[in-house]
């Protein structure tokens, strides 16, 4: 990690109670830097100037849901956030244990059998449910608005502007079809929106093998205003159609939202690659377009 040496120097000055024994650079996600301290806190540090006012709203946004949500999430206990200087800025909560629940642990607990997976889904199905009801004036604040047609239109628009030139043509005819049927479909903006917590795939749910379920939801930098169906797309890319068909035989209304979640599933790598061309990014930016090469 790059910037570790000045994480630590903040950490010291901001946090001088906490003795630094070990300090281990555990992520370097799309929007910010994770330290590992002493194998009991998290450290979160954007990594771009726009994060930092995305992480103030963070903490709100957690200091909010905890008590609403059956699920542990992470719980902000050390911060610095009024400065606008990056590598000064950071939020600290205690380690959520578990595992992120990705392809390998996955594939162990389907080997367990149908009645775990249909345990993963009811707890998963419950936290939903319970984000979802959180008032969208729960923060005491204006946050950020949706305008789903205008966040999906201006999406397409940048695809096709910076991403077109690194596509083949039959990648950019798929990407035409599937965007033009979502857009042209007045029904779909025509939802109540709620709270979603923007990116809910497997690197952000952890899971207890020894509990066998689920034991935190972690990264709610995505989280605002917006349609819940995004928040199921995130478990179709991760899990598969039969997952989210458990999820639909505890709560049938799920049925109506799947032609959305089809489309925002078939998004996710053309929005990695963007975000790689925006960030400078060249690793998200080569995962999310191979496949479109």
């Amino acid at each position: 990690m790059e910037h570790k040496t000045l994480y630590m120097e903040t950490l010291r000055h901001y946090c001088p109670e906490l003795p630094l024994r070990e300090v281990e650079a555990i992520e370097s996600g799309q929007n910010n830097d994770v330290l590992l301290v002493n194998g009991e806190w998290i450290f979160r540090f954007p990594k771009y100037a726009e994060g930092i006012e995305r992480l103030r709203y963070e903490v709100r946004l957690l200091n909010t849901v905890k008590g609403r949500v059956s699920i542990p999430v992470p719980a902000p206990a050390k911060w610095h956030l009024q400065s606008d200087r990056l590598g000064s800025v950071f939020v600290g909560y205690p380690r959520i244990p578990g595992e992120p629940l990705l392809d390998g642990q996955w594939g162990k607990l389907e080997s367990a059998g149908v009645s775990m997976v249909r345990g993963i889904a009811r707890q998963l199905a419950a936290f939903l449910n319970e984000l979802h009801s959180v008032p969208a004036d729960a923060l005491g604040e204006s946050g950020p608005e949706y305008d789903g047609y205008r966040e999906w239109s201006d999406l397409f628009e940048r695809i096709r502007v910076k991403l077109y030139p690194h596509m083949n043509r039959e990648a950019q005819r798929w990407t035409e079809r599937h965007f033009a049927s979502f857009l042209g479909h007045g029904a779909n903006f025509r939802i109540t929106p709620v709270l979603v917590h923007g990116d809910f795939g497997g690197s952000n749910i952890l899971y207890d093998p020894e509990r066998r379920e689920i034991s935190g939801i972690l990264d709610f930098g995505s989280s605002g205003p917006g349609d819940p169906a995004v928040d199921y797309a995130g478990l179709l890319a991760s899990y598969g159609e039969p997952f989210l068909r458990h999820m639909i035989e505890l709560d049938p209304d799920m049925e109506g939202l799947l032609e959305r979640v089809k489309f925002y599933q078939g998004t996710f790598a053309l929005q990695e690659a963007l975000f790689g061309l925006e960030n400078d990014d060249p690793e998200a930016f080569r995962d999310g377009i191979e496949a479109y090469r």
